[in-house]
């Protein structure tokens, strides 16, 4: 007979398991220009819509500004703002980052 402890899950047989779940999503460039970045807070929590949820994710703000910054310089179609964490119980994403990457330009046709 075998026991299982609290922090023990039990898994069906050919199912893997894993200790984490890393996210990485893209975000709307446009739509992060209207989230105020209040000097002086070191943190700030963001809503993310997906079709069936909402998710939270707390980044620092400091990262938040940096991204503003960068979707002023290059325009939103030219900016790929990429959100990275891991994803917990209550549709969170800790240990959240949140990055601003300039699109490559598309190539023309000769």
């Amino acid at each position: 007979m075998s026991t299982l402890h609290s922090d023990a899950r039990a898994t069906a047989p050919g199912m893997p398991t894993a200790q984490r779940l890393k996210v990485t999503t893209t975000l709307n460039a446009a739509e992060l220009l209207a989230i105020p970045a209040p000097e002086g807070r070191p943190r700030l929590t963001l809503r993310i819509r997906l079709p069936d949820r909402t998710i939270t994710a707390e980044i620092a703000a400091k990262s938040l500004r940096k991204a503003q910054t960068a979707i002023r310089e290059a325009d939103a179609d030219n900016i790929a703002l990429v959100l990275q964490g891991r994803f917990i119980a209550g549709d969170r994403v800790a240990e959240a980052g949140l990055s601003a990457q300039p699109k490559a330009p598309k190539a023309t046709p000769p």
